[in-house]
């Protein structure tokens, strides 16, 4: 068995008792303290690294957009369009002079849920296109009809 001696001959550690648990620490210890001692002073300064200027994209020269022109509404079209719904239970067109939908082949009008037809020379209502008429009063007929 090997022995380790210092000064006197006498053995200081034997080979069995070196242990790696022991020795990796007391290394551990030796490269530590060789660094402790050195100062941040002896080493030169750092300069910071200036940060890189922006680069301009190119922007891309698009030719100015031009808005389509809007046609104008041949003379004959009507240049108001209707402002009320349809009637759900017949065809009908739309008439702006009267401000009213007309049923074709029939003296039947339609504006706002009501069906109006003359009868007789006075203005008769119903929520259907074919009845119950109801006579209604002059102020309540839309003003195109009473011109009828």
């Amino acid at each position: 068995m090997s022995e380790f001696s210092v000064g006197h001959g006498r053995p200081l550690l034997s080979t069995a008792q070196v242990s790696y648990k022991k020795i990796v620490p007391l290394l551990l210890v030796a490269l530590l303290a060789g660094c402790a001692g050195r100062s941040t002073e002896d080493m030169p300064p750092v300069e910071p690294v200036p940060a890189p200027a922006p680069v301009p994209l190119p922007t891309p020269k698009a030719p100015p957009v031009q808005p389509a022109p809007v046609p104008a509404p041949p003379a004959s079209q009507p240049t108001i369009s209707p402002r009320f719904a349809p009637p759900p239970h017949v065809a009908a067109q739309w008439d702006n002079r009267l401000g009213v939908y007309v049923v074709p082949k029939r003296e039947l009008y339609y504006r706002e849920r009501v069906y109006y037809q003359k009868q007789g020379g006075e203005w008769m209502s119903s929520s259907l296109p074919d009845g119950p008429w109801e006579p209604v009063a002059a102020p309540s007929v839309p003003p195109g009809l009473r011109s009828l």
